[in-house]
């Protein structure tokens, strides 16, 4: 990922300014938001491999350029219920995240947005590791949110989108390293 491209996530994560973003106005655990985002890629490798380099949920940090630090705040690593506190490559912004689910099987987890500088509310989102052709895997990373008050639907979509080719290409760039 190009020096360029974190700028310009560092900066697009900031959009919202001012006090941190909750997820949900409503206190609801049920809401689901309007705008919707998918980005997958193909990576040259197995999809066991993949999935040991980013379904830890503290691991984020290993993968994800724009992700400073990770820790596990509240509960235990890769069980429903854990917390973790996420540090942002740059300025030092913060988010804080719960894990909804996770299937080792399936090779996935779920987790939601608590706060954050994100510029988004009633964020959920997942991350699925898929065989693809040959000895190859497939990362599908969704997400569905409402847009922060004050924030045009289209701004937070393409932060988000940012977000997720960020990281995916990332994850690319590592594995095929190997």
């Amino acid at each position: 990922m190009t020096h360029r491209l974190l700028t310009t996530l560092a900066a697009a994560l900031l959009l919202a300014g001012g006090p941190a973003v909750a997820a949900d106005d409503t206190g609801s655990e049920a809401t689901s938001g309007g705008i919707d985002v998918k980005e997958s890629i193909t990576v040259d490798a197995p999809p066991a491999k993949v999935w040991k380099a980013i379904g830890d949920f503290d691991a984020i940090d290993r993968w994800h350029p724009a992700v400073e630090s990770a820790e596990i705040v509240e509960g235990e690593n890769n069980e429903p219920g854990a917390r973790r506190h996420l540090t942002l490559a740059g300025d030092g912004g913060t988010i804080d995240e719960e894990l909804v689910a996770r299937d080792d099987d399936r090779m996935s987890y779920s987790y939601r947005l608590i706060e954050g500088v994100l510029p988004v509310r009633n964020y959920r989102s997942e991350i699925v590791v898929k065989a693809a052709h040959g000895n190859a895997s497939r990362i599908v990373w969704t997400g569905n949110f409402d847009a922060a008050e004050g924030v045009e639907d289209a701004k937070a979509q393409e932060v988000i989108t940012g977000v997720y080719t960020g990281g995916l290409e990332n994850v690319k760039k590592m594995m095929q390293a190997d």
